[in-house]
């Protein structure tokens, strides 16, 4: 019972097999010119692509800092007090998890 299903199984598959190579049976590789031409385009435009996104990320840092300095600027009171308030925030919620997770434990 099992070699025969094996058997019907792999006869399906050879008639895809077959069915796949007669329909792409006909595809001619590209020249050597051709492809190099493709190799040379595609370098060139990822070249450009990494320089746009370098361009992007500079951009986008310069930004960053510039609000940060003028937050600095503006109100330098306001800047100091979050520059303490976020890590005292974050080392109480690493307090507060590890004593959850001792409270677990116990």
């Amino acid at each position: 019972m099992k070699k025969e299903k094996d058997e019907e199984l792999l006869r399906m598959l050879s008639a895809d097999l077959e069915r796949l190579d007669a329909q792409y049976g006909d595809v001619t590789p590209p020249s050597l010119p051709q492809l190099e031409r493709l190799i040379a385009g595609e370098a060139i435009r990822r070249q450009h692509q990494r320089r746009r996104e370098f361009l992007w990320f500079l951009l986008v840092a310069l930004f960053m800092v510039s609000v940060v300095l003028l937050g600095l600027g503006f109100a330098p009171v306001t800047y100091w007090i979050l520059q303490a308030a976020f890590p005292i925030a974050a080392l109480g919620c690493l307090a507060v998890m590890r004593l959850r997770l001792r409270r677990e434990d116990a």
